[in-house]
């Protein structure tokens, strides 16, 4: 994106950033994603979003603008991605880690459906978000499984610096595995994502 169009998406933050009701935004276009679009209201809903999230109301505007259009952007490359897959997901995980996610952050379903009223937000936001972002981890682990390869060696090596501290090394290496695993799978997602962004037309307006 280059400089002008950021000039012009951070004057366009500070106008709706500001205005108290979503209704009294329009349905604008701002990006493309093939023939999915992302509107004024998105950008609404997903900064004050992160603001909520965040705890905090006095986030950067500039960059608040590039983390909502951001995080729009690969939130639907990655719906598609997973949509052309097939990638599905119970329920009940879905509730469980809607759940976890409430707890790790420490908000109240209660504080949720307040912001949810007072912003003019569906009900179902967080809930929509969660889901795709473990419909993505469910398809990473499927295509990148047989490359994630933990040297085992330097696990038993931080085991032994850590197990004076623990009663159980089973439980602490299985610890340190899951660590590993999650840092490689981070960078296949990162890498998988990059190259997605690639196969569609993003276009800024």
């Amino acid at each position: 994106m280059n400089s002008k169009k950021y000039f012009f998406l951070t004057i366009f933050i500070i106008f709706f950033i500001n205005i108290s009701k979503s209704k009294q935004l329009s349905n604008n276009v701002v990006a493309s994603i093939d023939n999915v679009i992302i509107t004024e209201l998105d950008i609404y809903k997903e900064s004050n979003f992160i603001k909520f999230i965040s705890k905090s109301q006095n986030l950067n505007l500039n960059n608040l603008m590039n983390e909502s259009l951001h995080n729009l952007i690969d939130r639907t490359v990655k719906s598609i991605e997973v949509n052309s897959f097939k990638i599905e997901i119970s329920d009940k995980e879905i509730e469980i880690a809607l759940y976890n996610y409430l707890s790790n952050q420490k908000i109240t379903v209660e504080d949720l459906n307040i912001f949810y009223k007072e912003n003019e937000i569906e009900e179902d936001y967080l809930k929509n978000v969660i889901k795709n972002d473990m419909k993505w981890s469910k398809l990473i682990r499927s295509l990148y499984a047989n490359r994630i390869n933990i040297n085992l060696t330097e696990i038993n090596k931080d085991l032994e610096k850590e197990s004076q501290n623990s009663v159980n090394n089973e439980e602490l290496k299985n610890k340190l595995i899951n660590s590993e695993q999650n840092i490689l799978l981070n960078k296949f997602s990162s890498t998988h994502l990059d190259r997605s962004k690639k196969k569609y037309l993003i276009k800024l307006f």
